[in-house]
């Protein structure tokens, strides 16, 4: 059998194993030479055949086609071409048996590729969820420098390679791994110095594998030298890493017990971390940093820690405070007591107060007013500040400047309808020079998808474009329209190409398929959206069509499809704008060149489906309700049915049941593919991705910007805001504050919805009232008031008529005890009084009562006010 023959079985079976000695031979022999000439001309097709291949390597260790893609890669490219290579397959790529066979293959040729292969894998750059794939790297480079062929990467690729290669699962003791890896402690402060490497070991957190306690016994064993690693982390916390990355480095300084000579050496330093970093932090350090506080760091201890909002940290120091055998003299503790004295929470305040009468001192005088004071409390109950309407889109014209232009915008932010301008002006470039469009495309280089970047871009390098032929057009067409239900399915390797997409991006990739087809002979994208919310206006469509007609063009039938999905809202009386117009809609299926649709399509006239589908009302509402907290969407109607057009996901007019249809993956969904297509249904992508607006997920709030700004924006939309506003992170929540004032500007906010939202995940236990305090604080500085006032009445009735009270709900009566006075004719709620007047010291009993006092008062100002006028 030639040896082209036998690799392609070897390829087919993805036995990895048998590659041995054909990617090892003598690089002067005939085998070597043969292997070589193969691989050049079959890489791509094999590359293609295990693209969405995974998996595979977990359910058999020894077949593995993607792992003998790696191995290829490594033997036969060049060093740099063979990182990125490996970089474009890091996906789904764990601790594998063949790993081994690859750094032989890599020391088979030389210290000299070994070299350059590492220091270029080290300068890759990686997509956030990519870098959780990256650990191949560091189990690569390890061997290598060990070996001393390479030296050891300081790039902060591989610091999270490093940690990569320690998270997650494994078969033996983490700490026994760690003590038998080379370098052991040069990885570590290169990972210690990289960016959030260590969050991962927070977010997936494995019982008997954590990395403290590994750490902590390689400390104990002097493996580790104790003093290093403790200024290493220390030093990595100046950072403002993710609070993940700081929850993982506070445990490895609790797992190595700081003590006070500990601090007494960095004092200035924890200083500063007690003011910056993040609670789980500074509850480490705050021990520590009070054993070696002496009369003079005290008093800016307190400063710190009692204006932090960590109520276990103020309650500690407060402890050290208030003891009898505190071992500060007395002008420091008083100074510091002085400002716990002044604390918001008043069971912390008083008994900060008894300890001062102790030591015959009194609570220092309030602050005097801030310069230029606040906004007068009366000045808050208004309109939110308007929000002004969506722009018109910027055209990117046929050219390298414009198309460049366009990229940049494309890396930085995105519109909705940014994706489909760059397609837009790819196709119109492919349509006047052919030639330069590819030519540009191809010049960009492989790392232009170490970014973001648009769909079109792909398709645009891949010419000749006919390569996308009739019957794989007609097959992503077909298994779409069969398969795409939106219902739960097992998996089915044919489909899951499909099925694994959202409506919209299995939408969006069937008329890329129709449009790539027809690069070079189509003028524009009729689909292409005018307004930056992703909307298309009619004249603009009109003027389109005729510009096809007049030009003998056929219009696409997914290209008409989104054009009448993103069209604007218009009178049903409009429809004859199209009058006189007359367009044939092309097809896959031709035979006598690209212009000749079969005959049973050939007098359906694209222009007659506009007119149907505008005097049919266009693009119905959704409608959006609520089930036991979770939203449902009730499928929709088209005015002409999807049939008409092919192609189109029947997910798509089929609403969502919670339960029964698929939610969609947060980290896959983004503005091009998803938000843009069909922009007015913004309610339909919120409603299926419910369940990833946790308070939880990084990339979800993203997106409400964007679903914020759409068309439509609904119930659906609302609730993710409203879920939102209590995330975890400050980042996410000020993002739903955003989309939250553009719904009020847009006069779109529905009160309503936001309380019944609130009610259900405080019926759940998942409203976090503290954060949700935060958020509206800001909604109401930014004139928000007026429309959350009513939300803010339920949400305290139903949280202060609870048996238990939740947490936060102090913190929320605090924050909107302070806008009572702004809010005319206020209604005190009968559970709110209840508690005000209940037994008990609770810090919410407290709040209660000077609400209701504030209440009270801000209606006697009001009735003298009014008695006064009269």
């Amino acid at each position: 059998m030639a040896v082209h023959d036998e690799l392609e079985a070897v390829m087919a079976a993805g036995r990895w194993e048998n590659l041995r000695p054909y990617v090892l031979a003598d690089p002067d022999s005939a085998v070597h030479r043969s292997v070589a000439e193969w691989y050049r001309s079959r890489h791509a097709h094999w590359a293609e055949v295990y693209r969405w291949d995974l998996f595979q390597r977990e359910q058999d260790p020894a077949v593995d086609g993607r792992g003998a893609l790696r191995i290829l890669a490594l033997a036969f490219l060049p060093p740099a071409r063979a990182a990125r290579e490996l970089g474009r397959l890091s996906s789904g790529w764990g601790r594998a048996p063949w790993d081994a066979l690859g750094v032989e293959v890599a020391l088979s040729r030389g210290a000299d590729f070994c070299r350059s292969f590492l220091d270029a894998a080290s300068r890759l750059t990686f997509g956030k969820e990519e870098l959780w794939s990256v650990g191949w790297l560091a189990r690569f480079g390890l061997p290598l420098v060990q070996a001393g062929v390479a030296e050891l990467p300081d790039e902060p690729t591989f610091g999270h390679a490093w940690s990569a290669m320690f998270g997650g699962t494994r078969e033996h003791p983490l700490v026994e791994e760690m003590r038998d890896t080379p370098f052991l402690a040069e990885g570590l402060a290169v990972a210690l110095a990289t960016p959030d490497a260590f969050a991962r070991f927070e977010t997936m957190r494995v019982p008997g594998q954590e990395l403290e306690l590994a750490l902590a016994q390689l400390v104990a064993e002097r493996v580790l030298d104790r003093e290093r690693v403790v200024d290493s982390v220390l030093e990595a916390l100046t950072r403002q890493d993710s609070d993940h990355s700081q929850r993982a480095l506070a445990r490895i300084l609790g797992a190595l017990e700081l003590e006070a000579d500990d601090a007494a050496a960095r004092l200035p330093l924890l200083l500063h971390l007690l003011a910056t970093a993040r609670g789980p932090v500074t509850a480490v350090l705050l021990p520590a940093v009070i054993a070696a506080a002496g009369d003079e760091e005290i008093p800016a201890v307190a400063t710190t820690v009692f204006t932090r909002p960590e109520k276990a940290q103020r309650t500690t120091l407060l402890r050290a405070l208030v003891a009898k055998d505190a071992p500060w003299g007395r002008p420091a503790r008083v100074q510091a007591l002085q400002v716990a004295a002044d604390l918001p929470d008043r069971a912390l305040a008083e008994r900060a107060g008894r300890t001062l009468a102790r030591l015959g001192a009194e609570p220092a005088p309030p602050p005097g007013p801030a310069p230029g004071g606040d906004a007068a409390p009366s000045q808050l109950w208004t309109d939110p500040p308007p929000v002004d309407p969506p722009r018109p889109v910027t055209v990117v014209e046929p050219h390298e400047a414009s198309m460049r232009a366009a990229l940049s915008r494309l890396t930085a932010a995105t519109d909705p309808s940014d994706g489909a301008m760059f397609w837009d002006g790819a196709v119109r470039w492919a349509f006047a020079d052919a030639r330069a469009a590819v030519a540009w495309a191809r010049g960009l280089g492989d790392r232009v998808y170490e970014m973001d970047v648009p769909a079109g871009l792909t398709p645009l390098r891949a010419e000749p474009w006919d390569l996308v032929g009739p019957a794989e057009h007609r097959r992503l067409r077909e298994t779409t329209a069969r398969f795409h239900t939106g219902v739960r399915a097992p998996y089915d390797p044919d489909s899951y190409g499909v099925t694994s997409r959202s409506t919209t991006q299995a939408l969006h990739k069937v008329l890329m398929s129709e449009t790539t087809r027809r690069l070079g002979e189509i003028p524009l994208v009729v689909s292409t959206p005018t307004r930056t919310d992703g909307t298309l206006e009619l004249p603009a469509l009109v003027e389109r069509l005729r510009g096809y007609a007049a030009g003998g063009h056929l219009v696409g039938p997914v290209d008409l499809f989104v054009a009448l999905a993103r069209l604007e809202e218009v009178d049903p009386g409009r429809a004859a704008e199209l009058d006189g117009v007359a367009v044939g809609l092309w097809s896959e299926e031709e035979t006598g060149g690209m212009q000749r649709p079969p005959r049973s399509r050939r007098h359906v006239d694209a222009a007659q489906l506009v007119r149907d589908w505008i005097r049919g009302g266009g693009l119905p509402p959704l409608r959006v309700s609520h089930r036991d907290g979770a939203l449902d969407v009730a499928p929709p109607t088209l005015p002409v049915p999807a049939e008409a057009f092919g192609g189109i996901p029947p997910s798509l007019v089929a609403g969502h049941e919670d339960g029964v249809h698929m939610e969609y993956s947060d980290w896959s969904v983004g503005a091009e593919t998803d938000v843009g297509v069909v922009p007015a249904w913004a309610d339909l992508l919120a409603a299926r991705m419910q369940r990833s607006f946790d308070q939880k997920g990084r990339f979800p709030p993203k997106l409400l910007p964007a679903l914020a700004a759409s068309p439509r924006p609904g119930p659906a939309v609302v609730h993710a805001v409203t879920a939102t506003l209590s995330h975890a992170d400050e980042d996410c929540r000020l993002l739903a504050v955003d989309a939250a004032l553009t719904l009020m500007g847009r006069g779109l906010w529905d009160p309503a919805g936001h309380t019944t939202c609130c009610q259900h995940l405080l019926a759940d236990g998942q409203l976090r009232l503290a954060r949700l305090a935060h958020s509206w604080e800001q909604l109401v500085l930014a004139g928000g008031l007026r429309l959350l006032w009513p939300t803010a009445v339920a949400v305290l009735d139903g949280a202060c008529g609870l048996a238990k009270k939740p947490p936060g709900l102090a913190e929320v009566l605090g924050m909107l005890r302070r806008y009572v006075p702004a809010v005319p004719d206020v209604v005190v709620p009968g559970s709110v009084s209840a508690l005000a007047t209940s037994k008990g010291s609770s810090k919410a009993k407290v709040e209660a009562a000077a609400f209701v006092q504030s209440a009270t008062a801000g209606a006697a100002t009001a009735g003298a006010a009014t008695e006064a006028a009269s």
